[in-house]
């Protein structure tokens, strides 16, 4: 007589087997959300490219200025004056009569000035609001 059975050899393996495939599992998922916070998305990509360039913008500053609406500051760096504002969707520098892109996709924009420090604080369409400080030191000429 020749059974066929489910012997315990064969239930311990098929239970190791399911172990490390959940051990691979688990470890996908945890390297899953782990990129997933260190990836920027597209906003914070393109909000930290706009702080850095308007930050290399505040050197040699001999005067700046900001209007009653908060929605452009005014500001001559080396012997180049800059309209940086709020338009529509994007935020732009004025410069030697044409405008340069520097931040697109915003719903909403504002500049605060006080005490040499000007905050600049967006707030994208997907309701990602960003705001940063910057020192800008006034050089007299």
């Amino acid at each position: 007589m020749n059974e066929k059975g489910y012997t315990l050899l064969e239930a311990l393996f098929q239970l190791v087997v399911f172990v490390l495939v959940m051990q691979l599992v688990v470890l996908v998922m945890l390297w899953y959300a782990e990129m997933k916070t260190t990836v920027l998305s597209d906003e914070h990509s393109k909000w930290e490219l706009f702080v850095y360039d308007l930050n290399s913008y505040f050197e040699n500053i001999s005067f700046f200025t900001i209007r009653q609406n908060q929605k452009r500051i005014t500001f001559e760096s080396g012997n180049t004056i800059h309209n940086i504002d709020c338009y529509n969707n994007l935020i732009r520098d004025q410069v030697n009569g044409g405008h340069v892109p520097m931040l697109i996709g915003i719903n909403k924009c504002q500049f605060q000035y006080e005490n040499n420090r000007v905050t600049v604080a967006v707030e994208f369409p997907s309701g990602i609001q960003k705001e940063r400080t910057f020192y800008v030191p006034i050089i007299e000429k």
